[in-house]
Parts: structure tokens; C-alpha cells; sequence
């Protein structure tokens, strides 16, 4: 599983798509399925996984994974980010 996929699957995402089953497609249930996964190059897509992580916060015994992904966000750097947000997916 890449890192991509390992966010799908923390955002509430799965394979196979039910009405695709013949396909990569990505479901979930209300949402439009994903055909293709951009966490890694959109800062859109990426921000709704750093939500889902900050909201977590105080779920979390782990304030440094918080700590990684606001200095991407500080330094505005996409990738600094998304390996912070895999990190806290990994050890969270």
C-alpha cells in the first residue's frame, strides 16, 4: 500500500467500489468515488487530511506528530506536510 492509499483508508475510503468492482476506484459512501488519489500533489486534498488530523488533536498522546504537521503548514511546504500527516497515520 503506498502512502496515498494509506490516506484514503484513514479518510473513511475503500476498494473494491461497489458499483466498479472491476476497478481501482476508491468509495465512500456519500462521496463521489476517487478515481485517482492527489494527497501527495494537491494542497487541496492534502488539507482535508490535515483537518481530519488537527480535529483529532486531543485524541492523540502525541503532541510532536501535531507539532510535524504545523511546521509544514508554517513552512508552506506540500511535502514537509504530507509526510508529517503520514507519520501521525502511522504512530497515531
Amino acid at each position: 500500500m503506498n502512502n496515498n492509499e494509506l490516506i484514503a483508508e484513514f479518510l473513511g475510503y475503500t476498494q473494491p467500489h461497489p458499483k466498479y468492482p472491476g476497478t481501482t476506484y476508491w468509495y465512500k459512501e456519500g462521496e463521489e468515488p476517487l478515481t485517482i488519489l492527489s494527497f501527495d500533489t494537491d494542497w487541496n486534498w492534502l488539507m482535508e487530511v490535515v483537518e481530519k488530523c488537527l480535529i483529532g488533536e486531543a485524541d492523540t498522546n502525541r503532541p510532536d506528530l501535531i507539532k510535524n504537521i504545523y511546521e509544514g503548514l508554517t513552512d508552506i511546504n506540500k511535502q514537509k506536510t504530507h509526510k508529517a500527516v503520514i507519520n501521525f497515520i502511522k504512530n497515531n
